[in-house]
């Protein structure tokens, strides 16, 4: 009782162990693809928070254009741990545009340990602030 060997169904090892690498090589590109896309929205999401941080200091904090000065100011969030604020305000140009100020807000936090932020720049144009009068009062 001979059979010939066209008549067996199966696999053989090599055939099998291919299938195994091909499959193995799958499985860890999908792994990977997963961890970065989680590392994105955990991103996302740290970026979304900084973006609220920054109206809630607008808020808690805010310029009044009477009292606007040249100075820098910064803090801590009580409520999120991590998370540390910094603003700086500057005179663009004295002599050409008295009143019109440079403000530079900035939320810090780590992440994977490396430091990010979010950080808006926006002009302020107050020429009645105090700074202002008292500057061309001297003049």
């Amino acid at each position: 009782m001979n059979k010939s060997f066209a008549s067996k169904k199966g696999l053989t090892l090599v055939e099998v162990l291919l299938a195994l690498v091909i499959l193995s090589v799958g499985v860890s590109s999908l792994m990977m693809a997963m961890s970065r896309c989680l590392a994105v929205v955990r991103t996302a999401r740290n970026r979304d928070v900084a973006r609220g941080l920054i109206q809630r200091i607008d808020l808690e904090f805010p310029i009044e254009r009477v009292d606007l000065a040249e100075l820098s100011e910064s803090g801590e969030f009580d409520d999120m741990e991590g998370y540390s604020w910094f603003r700086d305000i500057q005179i663009v140009d004295e002599e050409e545009r008295p009143g019109l100020f440079l403000i530079t807000l900035r939320v810090q936090w780590a992440e994977r340990g490396r430091d990010a932020f979010e950080e808006i720049t926006m002009y302020k144009y107050a020429p009645d602030a105090e700074s202002v009068s008292s500057q061309i009062g001297t003049n």
